[in-house]
C-alpha cells in the first residue's frame, strides 16, 4: 500500500512540525513552511499533527498501488483505489500538503524527519519515488487556531534599529512587497523599497530566527524561513510575530506583502 510519484514538479519534500534543539550544531529547525496547514491535513486523515506529510511549492501527481487514505489541507480525505491518480497543485498559496492514513515512513534523524536540504537530511522527490504509510495516529489534539490567508502580516521592531535611519519603521510598513520567484525554504528574497543601512553600523554575528526580516547592503529585506542560517550578521529590522509565520509563507511567489506593526495579540 503506498504512492507512486509520477511527476514532480517545484519542490515537494517530506515534512513534520522541524526540530528543535540542534542550533548549536548548526542544524535549523526546517519543517513545515505553513505549520497550520500541514497539521490541518494530518486531522483530516487521523494522524498525529507532527506525522511527516508531503509539502507540494508547485506540482504533485502520485498513483496509488493499493487502496489508502489520503487528505490535503483544502480537501476531505478520499479512499484512492489502486490505479487511481491524484493530482495536488499549491496555487493559489505558495505551498499545500498531502497526508496519507498513519503519516509517510520517513527515518529519524536528529529528532525529526522532515527533509532538510541545507543539512543533506533527505532528498526533493522526484519521479518513481514511493511513499508508504507508517504508523503517526494521532492521539490528544491540541487545539488548532483557525488559518485565515492575507498579505498584511504584523512585525515586531527589531533589533537592529540603529543600523537605520530613525523612520525606518515607516519605511517598512509604508508600501506593500513583492514575494521575489527567487525565493526558497532559506529564506523570502522581496522586492521593493530599499531599506539603506548607516555607514557607521558594524556588523556583528548571532543566532538568527525564522521570521527575521535582515537587511543585506542593497537595502532589500530577505525573511529567514524554516531553513535559515544559524547565525548571520545582517541587521534584523524587524521579525514576523510568530502567529504571522504561517500566513507570510503561505503568500505565493509573486504574490505582495504589506507588513504592519504587531499588536499585542499577535506576539
Amino acid at each position: 500500500m503506498s504512492l507512486v510519484v509520477s511527476r514532480a514538479f517545484g519542490l515537494c519534500t517530506v515534512q513534520d512540525l522541524g526540530r528543535r534543539g540542534h542550533m548549536h550544531e548548526a542544524v535549523p529547525p526546517g519543517g513545515a513552511l505553513v505549520r497550520e496547514l500541514l497539521v490541518a491535513a494530518n486531522r483530516s486523515v487521523g494522524n498525529a499533527d507532527d506525522a511527516p506529510a508531503i509539502e507540494v511549492l508547485g506540482q504533485l501527481i502520485v498513483n496509488a498501488t493499493a487502496e489508502i487514505m489520503v487528505a490535503t489541507d483544502r480537501t476531505s480525505p478520499q479512499l484512492l483505489a489502486a490505479g487511481d491518480t491524484l493530482t495536488i497543485e499549491s496555487e493559489p498559496l505558495r505551498c499545500t500538503y498531502l497526508a496519507i492514513a498513519g503519516g509517510i515512513a520517513a527515518p529519524r534523524i536528529l529528532d525529526g524527519r522532515g527533509t532538510l536540504l541545507c543539512a543533506r537530511l533527505g532528498a526533493p522527490l522526484r519521479a518513481g519515488a514511493t511513499l508508504s504509510p507508517a504508523e503517526h495516529l494521532a492521539t490528544d489534539a491540541h487545539a488548532l487556531a483557525s488559518f485565515t490567508a492575507t498579505d498584511v502580516i504584523q512585525v515586531l521592531p527589531g533589533p537592529d534599529l540603529d543600523a537605520f535611519a530613525d523612520n525606518v519603521l515607516g519605511q517598512l510598513v509604508g508600501t506593500p512587497y513583492r514575494i521575489s520567484p527567487s525565493s526558497d525554504r532559506v529564506g523570502t528574497r522581496l522586492e521593493g523599497a530599499a531599506l539603506p543601512r548607516l555607514a557607521t553600523y558594524r556588523e556583528q554575528s548571532r543566532p538568527m530566527v525564522m521570521g527575521a526580516l535582515e537587511v543585506p547592503g542593497d537595502g532589500v529585506p530577505i525573511v529567514l524561513g524554516p531553513e535559515h542560517p544559524t547565525t548571520g550578521g545582517y541587521p534584523i529590522v524587524a521579525v514576523i510575530a510568530n502567529a504571522e509565520l504561517g500566513r507570510f509563507h503561505a503568500i505565493r511567489l509573486g504574490g505582495t506583502v504589506q507588513f504592519a506593526l504587531a499588536t499585542t495579540s499577535s506576539r
